[in-house]
């Protein structure tokens, strides 16, 4: 059914429902003259007087458990008015029996799909069920530990004791506090944070989840409550240390109830209101009292205070302590005619309290609240989710219920969801049923007057709202609905039917809501279902990796020593051609001892001085003997020899010295995993001009200093991510080794090794054939390259494609959100018992970023081009079936193979057209498209190619300047967190230690980020550079390309032709002119010739390429001595000296050649696509200063083409992607 319909299906099914229900309650009451005898049922309260009943078979586990592993049913039985429900045993069934009890099928709930198989032959089943097996064969999973650990605590030298108190007051307070109800909300508020914490964070706060889901669960009768909260304490114990979990869990505390449940306080209203209404009944309202309101029976209250804010002044202490922190409280204040609008829901009334203070700031807020009147219904959505009471009371309990109906009935209306993907305006029924319908119904019974009703029946059914646990149907939740309209609506609105009709449209909505989700539960559960051993390998890896990390001092202290040790280092890095030193397993190369010598000769003394520094600190080396070595480099070359190479000035004893130095730094670094590999990636993370100034400072010194101890306490925090980074990338590649073979199976993937070597594999080749002669294996690279390796020297052992598998179940993270949140938040689908376990894994997941995955993902591009699942053999067509030819680039012609037909094994054949993109623009916009399309283009066989007019491609991304703050929607997160990887954790992902992120800013509640956009397109920019780099795509710099939806064309400036672009030209295949256009291909740019330095010839005028100017400049050579060259242009009265060594590039004067870089080229050669009368295809020059001003005409062929350049054009023959302002971004500032 298509998804347009679904929700007038669903509404008609629920219809069906009540007028079924409707009529079976007026049959019962028509027959049944007198009630059943009460039953009791299993763990509830007596059940009530009912006349129809409806029961089914039930598994129940607990007793499975204690009746030996035997299957053990119980009846669940319900009540057909209000679907009620309870367990009874046999012997009380068989009564029912006989007083009209009717009796359904046994219902089993959806199955989970099994469906194992992916797209590709590198994921198949076998990896998926060996999974358990390999964790515990290489890493001993059974004994790995229950809960992760971490040290990621603060370094402070004070308040040692006070944060080890606080943190302990702060644990044991939560564990006495936690019951079922409190654990479930708890839970519920955590897994929203997820998304934006490290790797081990999330892993740490998942093991909180996890423990408060199973104190929530009733069901579980085998573990005592005592056992639970002891595991409750532990996982606290472990999460508290980190400082950003730490913080979360305070944060989110205010959902905890710490002295009353909401249906405590309604079951015993009386006394609760009286608390309400003491005179002073502020200072104890967080723990008694109801919400007040204009219209709440304990108004004495809110006189008395209204008194006292004027007795006692505004602005001052001991008024907010007594009037409960309100001053000139709206309903206070003659003058605010706009009631009560809701600003909080922006933040904008604690930006003003913060900014002018409580009382000046809510004067700000008032004023506000006139000018605006009423807030939208969005914005009263998104408010009622965070604070359901005080939005209905300042905005009006009508008003929000007529708000929230319309917005469900929005959101089930329409099948492609809302706009901005904001979580708080998602559906989720479970969660409005348990924490905001209570809300709600305390609301409407305090504004109508608490009775003896509301004790009676609104208090116990509050108890089950509270109590809804999840399960695999929405039967419990529609149930709840159900009494909810049929028992509750009437009493609690009073009869008044304002508040009665939008409440009940919104409750229709709810339930309609509740069948759209099953079908979408399933789509969810057939992703899943793929990538299980994904989601297994990821969260097992989470739990077995090792996230310790050195202490702070150590840290710091290798910093430092790298930074002094790097120059030295960097000589024997790479001296002549020759490996001196190989800092990723940190060997030195001692045996090559002549040669370290002459590379630490060939230093200068200033590169030396830090490593000289260290040996005197550790007195190995006398500070004299440095000194007098300067002095006698001071004064054979003056203070410029410190620059030069160090020579015989540096004795046996220094270089023995300083290669001892070397190697126990080398070796000590190995044993804490902190490699000069690791500490560079760190300060690589630091800002250009940030890690200028650390390293100079060191080097010379300085390291003690307030600046330098800023700046390496930075580098420290991203040096304890990179540690981590590293120990994930360790264990995959361990994970990933299978056993050594020489039995090599065709089209498998092998890990090749140097027999003798310990260095590690030289990468991931797929098999192809062995010859019989010779030991000369062939394989394939991940590139697509041949390459061959003798048996006798490499050895293959099998590869575990597990970094891939855990890739595609982050994918299938990012699918979740495109495909399926347009209505339903990714919380609703955790609702169900059966996928709850699984989503938590796999958002966890989400957050596991290393370069290991990062090279897998990049990993899976390069295997989908080279292995098309569409490209097929002219060898293998069938007979009857139809396939594409590639007749001409980019076109292809659909044919239906016949035995016997005429093939040419030239062309290539596919069983669907290649899927060919171009994307016209290098912004936001253009390079998420690139890197979202990249795969289904490869997939099909097709090409992306990116236009970008800007240099940014040959600049390192240098043109970025755009500085505008935009915020993007989670659809955004989902795409850049997967295509990016660790470079989305680098700028938006805080660090250990960090209360907000590196560049961006992140709303976990509403799930949007925040960047400039140059910041933004920088690492964007950077991901598309890497994907080019192996060729998976392929962009042109400065393409000056336009498209023109009115004329469906795309052209393109002659000086912005390169090599492979196809345009159309009046001139025939035979090179003769024509009327037509025809197809040509650019071949080749043949360049002017480049003119040396013995060329030169003084007082004449030269074409010299300036990258400053970005271009070529008439240039005159005003003199040319010993080799040094002057140059000067008249017109932009510029002077440039020049060597031999660092001459320019230099052509003839040319005048047409000023100003374009490109002018440099002579000519340019096109060669037809099509066979000439001689069937060969025809080249011709064309003199490239003719056409680099002229407009040509690009022939994309069967291309589909993504103009991302700009605000969308209005036009009714082309698709726009996204409405006037980009899809799912906002700019809210600049």
């Amino acid at each position: 059914m298509p998804q347009g319909n679904d929700y007038v299906a669903a509404l008609e099914k629920v219809f069906a429902e009540d007028e079924t229900s409707a009529r079976k309650s007026l049959a019962a009451k028509k027959s049944v003259k007198k009630s059943v005898k009460k039953v009791g049922r299993v763990g509830f309260a007596a059940a009530p007087e009912v006349q129809e009943f409806e029961a089914e078979n039930y598994f129940d586990e607990e007793a499975a458990g204690n009746n030996g592993g035997k299957s053990t049913r119980r009846l669940k039985v319900y009540d057909a008015k209000t679907r009620q429900s309870w367990f009874v045993d046999q012997k009380t069934y068989a009564l029912f029996s006989k007083r009209n009890v009717v009796r359904t099928d046994s219902y089993g709930g959806l199955v989970p799909i099994q469906d194992k198989t992916t797209d590709d032959k590198t994921f198949n089943e076998k990896y998926e069920v060996e999974i358990d097996e390999l964790f515990e064969e290489k890493l001993d999973d059974k004994v790995a530990p229950t809960f992760i650990e971490s040290n990621d605590e603060i370094a402070s030298k004070t308040g040692g004791c006070s944060k080890k108190a606080w943190r302990n007051s702060y644990r044991r307070l939560v564990v006495h506090v936690t019951d079922s109800k409190n654990a479930i909300r708890f839970s519920r508020a955590l897994q929203i944070q997820l998304d934006y914490l490290m790797a081990h964070e999330s892993a740490l706060l998942g093991d909180i989840i996890k423990v408060l889901d199973h104190i929530s669960d009733d069901g579980d009768g085998n573990t005592p409550m005592s056992v639970k909260k002891r595991n409750l304490n532990v996982a606290l114990t472990k999460a508290l240390v980190n400082v950003n979990v730490g913080r979360i869990l305070v944060a989110n505390s205010g959902t905890i109830s710490y002295f009353f449940h909401p249906d405590t306080r309604v079951s015993n209203n009386r006394t609760f209101n009286l608390l309400s209404g003491w005179q002073f009944s502020n200072i104890i309202s967080p723990i008694a009292m109801f919400t007040p309101s204009e219209n709440f029976i304990g108004s004495r209250a809110l006189a008395v205070n209204s008194i006292l804010r004027s007795f006692l002044g505004p602005g001052r202490f001991l008024t907010r302590l007594i009037t409960g922190g309100r001053e000139e409280f709206v309903v206070d204040d003659v003058k605010a005619i706009a009631q009560n609008l809701a600003a909080e829901t922006t933040g904008f009334e604690a930006a003003m309290r913060a900014q002018f203070g409580n009382h000046a700031g809510r004067q700000k807020v008032n004023q506000f609240r006139i000018e605006n009147r009423l807030p939208t219904d969005e914005s009263a959505v998104r408010s009622f989710i965070g604070s359901p009471i005080s939005t209905m009371v300042n905005n009006g309990v009508v008003h929000i219920l007529r708000a929230l109906a319309n917005h469900w009935e929005g959101l089930n209306t329409i099948p492609f969801g809302n706009f901005a993907h904001q979580r708080m305006e998602q559906l989720n029924v479970n969660v409005i049923l348990r924490f905001h319908i209570p809300f709600v119904l305390m609301t409407l019974a305090n504004l109508r007057g608490w009775c003896s009703w509301d004790s009676m029946v609104l208090g116990p059914f509050i108890t089950k709202l509270m109590n809804l646990r999840p399960t695999d149907t929405m039967d419990p939740a529609n149930e709840l609905l159900n009494e909810l309209n049929s028992n509750i609506v009437d009493n609690v609105c009073g009869g008044i039917f304002s508040r009665m009709e939008p409440f009940r449209r919104w409750i229709t909505q709810m339930r309609v809501a509740n069948e759209l989700i099953m079908t979408e539960k399933e789509k969810v559960q057939t992703i899943l279902s793929s990538v299980t051993a994904g989601i297994e390998a990821g969260y097992k890896l989470t739990k077995t990796v090792d996230w310790m990390v050195p202490d702070n001092v150590t840290m710091l202290k290798y910093v430092v020593q790298h930074i002094k040790l790097d120059p030295a280092k960097k000589r024997l890095r790479q001296y002549n051609g020759d490996r001196l030193v190989d800092e990723q397993t940190g060997i030195l190369f001692t045996a090559s001892l002549d040669r370290i010598t002459e590379a630490l000769r060939a230093s200068s003394f200033n590169e030396l001085m830090p490593a000289f520094d260290m040996l005197t600190k550790s007195n190995k080396m006398s500070k004299t003997t440095i000194d007098s070595m300067k002095e006698n480099i001071i004064r054979t070359n003056g203070e410029a020899g410190t620059d030069m190479e160090i020579n015989n000035n540096l004795s046996s004893e220094m270089i023995s010295s300083l290669v001892s130095l070397l190697q126990q730094d080398l070796e000590q670094r190995q044993k804490l995993y902190l490699n000069d590999h690791v500490c560079k990636l760190a300060l690589n993370a630091l800002r250009p001009r940030d890690k200028r100034t650390l390293l100079e400072m060191v080097q010379k010194g300085y390291e003690n200093t307030r600046p330098a101890q800023l700046l390496l306490r930075r580098t420290r925090t991203l040096l304890k991510r990179e540690v981590r980074r590293a120990a994930l990338d360790r264990q995959l590649t361990l994970l990933s080794k299978g056993e050594i073979t020489n039995n090599l199976v065709e089209d498998e993937w092998y890990l090749v090794e140097r027999m003798g070597d310990a260095s590690g594999s030289l990468g991931i080749y797929q098999y192809r054939t062995s010859r019989s002669t010779t030991n000369d294996v062939l394989f394939i690279a991940r590139t697509g390259a041949e390459e061959r390796f003798d048996r006798t020297h490499y050895q293959f052992r099998k590869y575990v494609p597990i970094g891939e598998a855990i890739v595609r179940a982050q994918k299938a993270f990012m699918v979740i959100e495109l495909d399926l949140l347009k209505r339903f938040a990714y919380a609703s689908y955790m609702e169900f018992s059966d996928l709850r376990e699984d989503l938590i894994k796999l958002q966890i997941l989400s957050g596991v970023n290393c370069y290991f995955l990062d090279d897998a993902r990049l990993d899976v591009l390069s295997h989908i081009k080279n292995h098309s699942s569409t490209q097929v053999s002219w060898r293998d067509l069938k007979p009857g079936h139809q396939y594409f030819v590639e007749q001409k680039p980019y076109k292809y012609e659909l044919f239906e193979f016949e035995e016997g037909m005429d093939l040419d094994n030239r062309k290539r054949y596919f069983k669907t057209a290649p899927q060919n993109m171009i994307v016209v623009g290098g912004g936001p916009t253009g390079l998420l498209t690139t890197l979202h399309s990249l795969e289904n283009c490869l997939r099909s066989g097709g090409t992306m190619k990116l236009y970008e007019a800007r240099d940014a491609f040959e600049k390192a991304g240098g043109t970025y300047e755009r500085a505008q703050v935009v915020r993007l929607d989670s659809r955004w997160v989902r795409m850049l967190r997967y295509h990016l990887g660790t470079l989305f954790e680098d700028v938006w992902i805080p660090a250990t230690e960090e209360t907000d992120s590196h560049l961006g800013n992140t709303l976990p509640t509403q799930g949007f980020i925040e960047i400039t956009i140059k910041d933004m397109e920088a690492i964007m920019h950077l991901e598309v550079s890497k994907l080019w780099s192996r060729d998976l795509l392929e962009i042109y710099a400065r393409s000056s390309a336009n498209f023109d939806y009115k004329k469906n064309v795309m052209t393109k400036q002659g000086n912005a032709l390169k090599e492979r672009d196809l345009v159309k030209r009046r001139v025939d295949p035979n090179g003769e002119p024509s009327e037509e256009f025809h197809t040509w291909e650019v071949v080749q740019l043949i360049g002017n010739k480049t003119l040396s330095p013995d060329d030169m010839t003084p007082g004449r005028s030269y074409n010299v390429f300036s990258r400053d100017q970005g271009g070529l400049l008439t240039m005159e050579l005003v003199s040319a001595d010993e080799g040094v060259f002057d140059f000067r242009s008249t017109d932009e009265g510029l002077t440039i000296q020049v060597t031999r060594s660092n001459f320019p590039s230099v052509y003839a004067y040319d005048p047409k050649a000023k100003g374009n870089a490109r002018s440099s080229f002579k000519t340019i050669v096109f060669q037809s696509v099509d066979l000439n009368r001689e069937g060969k295809l025809t080249r011709y020059e064309v003199e490239f200063a003719s056409i680099m001003n002229e407009s040509h005409i690009m022939d994309v062929g069967q291309t589909n083409i993504a103009f991302a350049s700009g605000k969308p054009a209005v036009t009714k023959e082309h698709l726009t992607a996204c409405p006037y302002e980009p899809y799912g971004v906002s700019c809210i500032q600049g």
